[in-house]
């Protein structure tokens, strides 16, 4: 049962992850979802008080208020639902680094809250209900909702085509998921992870070293990414040597 905090509320539940693998699910009874390139999110809606919480359950409630705002005009009393936040780029697709960069606006248009399932409806626990019935009460509670709130819709197909073609469109990649499956937290095979693979060419710009450390270890790194005719760089932490 979901853990419940003093007058019957509600607290985060820990996520279900997909695993990663090297080639799609084949065969029926699976359903498939686009991956997007943002920041896992969970919502929790109660008696019109809205929070968003991370994967590792930090309280971001205002680093996305435009989605916190749009939730709280739901009509449900209480709710937990699970997606990814958003932005999407110049190329018409999910852009990491622009959802960086629309963090902590309160004011924003640009955030967009893929919601793709629904954990907790108004005292009913949906966990072991079926994931497509999980999807369809999903898509009701949005009906009507405001423009930062998406349903992310699933193709019920072969998962190596749809896998395919995802990559041919230039995405991330894939969640491959079981359609009656029950929703677990942690690391679940009924979830599969699928990315396409991508390549190119970036020039260390700068690094800086951790004050210190013996041997010595690499802190961050500056990665060039060419636009146009110039470089712009980015901070790559955690790598050593």
């Amino acid at each position: 049962m979901l853990t419940e905090l003093g007058a019957g509320r509600l607290s985060f539940v820990a996520f279900q992850m997909p695993t990663l693998v090297e080639k799609p699910p084949k065969g029926s009874g699976w359903i498939h979802e686009i991956k997007y390139d943002g920041y896992r999110t969970e919502l929790i809606i109660q008696q019109g008080a809205v929070q968003a919480f991370t994967r590792n359950g930090f309280d971001w409630t205002d680093k996305y208020s435009p989605i916190v705002r749009a939730a709280a005009e739901l009509k449900a009393k209480r709710a937990i639902i699970d997606g990814e936040a958003t932005v999407f780029g110049t190329t018409g697709r999910p852009d990491f680094q622009a959802l960086r960069r629309e963090l902590g606006k309160a004011e924003s248009t640009k955030l967009v809250f893929h919601a793709f399932d629904l954990l907790h409806l108004d005292g009913r626990d949906l966990r072991d209900a079926p994931l497509l019935e999980r999807k369809r009460a999903l898509q009701r509670l949005l009906k009507d909702a405001p423009a930062a709130l998406v349903y992310a819709d699933h193709l019920e197909g072969d998962g190596p085509t749809v896998f395919e073609h995802a990559c041919e469109m230039g995405l991330e990649g894939i969640v491959s998921k079981h359609a009656d499956s029950p929703y677990r937290s942690g690391r679940q095979e009924s979830w599969l992870k699928l990315k396409c693979i991508k390549s190119d060419n970036f020039p260390i710009v700068a690094f800086v070293e951790k004050l210190g450390a013996r041997p010595r270890r690499i802190a961050s790194l500056y990665l060039g990414r060419r636009k146009g005719n110039r470089i712009h760089y980015e901070c790559a932490n955690g790598w050593t040597h």
